[in-house]
């Protein structure tokens, strides 16, 4: 690992209100369908529906699911081969959840820690949220669900990472 080697994202859910956002602390080894999983318990949703990633200064490369049995264009890469760091150095990165509701995700690297700063923060894991504003939302309707809460998605996040310990 390099020296600065953890990003902190801001992840923005454009065009609702109150305004609603995570502030998430990651490696910079993350891939897209890491990023995929990570944004799905920050906000809440249930990963019941198609997604894709884009670069805002590259709008015509597109990240997600490769299914071949669904047309998905042409130029989709696959998000599991791919790492969000390069583009996320360069600019913005749209998240997109739900191609018919669209909720769209405004994805920005704000800035880049190192190992030392995050343990001395008290940390122990990654991804870790340290901040956010703004309730979950309900998929089906768009009206607020949840409270934000750090501690719960934090326990989900750790959840998660012990599972994906013992499956490797």
């Amino acid at each position: 690992m390099t020296e600065s080697s953890i990003m902190q994202l801001r992840v923005t859910l454009k065009d609702v209100k109150p305004d609603t956002w995570r502030r998430v602390l990651v490696p910079t080894s993350i891939r897209y369908d890491q990023l995929h999983a990570i944004i799905q318990v920050l906000f809440g949703w249930t990963n019941s529906h198609l997604h894709s990633f884009s670069p805002v200064n590259d709008p015509s490369t597109e990240y997600g699911m490769v299914m071949p049995d669904l047309d998905m264009g042409d130029n989709m890469l696959n998000e599991s081969e791919n790492f969000a760091y390069p583009d996320l150095e360069k600019g913005n990165v749209i998240y997109t959840y739900d191609f018919g509701a669209s909720w769209t995700h405004q994805i920005e690297l704000e800035k880049m820690i190192t190992m030392k700063a995050f343990v001395q923060a008290g940390h122990h894991q990654l991804p870790v949220v340290v901040a956010g504003r703004g309730p979950e939302r309900i998929e089906a309707t768009g009206d607020r669900g949840r409270a934000f809460n750090a501690r719960n998605i934090d326990g989900l996040f750790a959840e998660f990472a012990g599972s994906w310990d013992e499956a490797y």
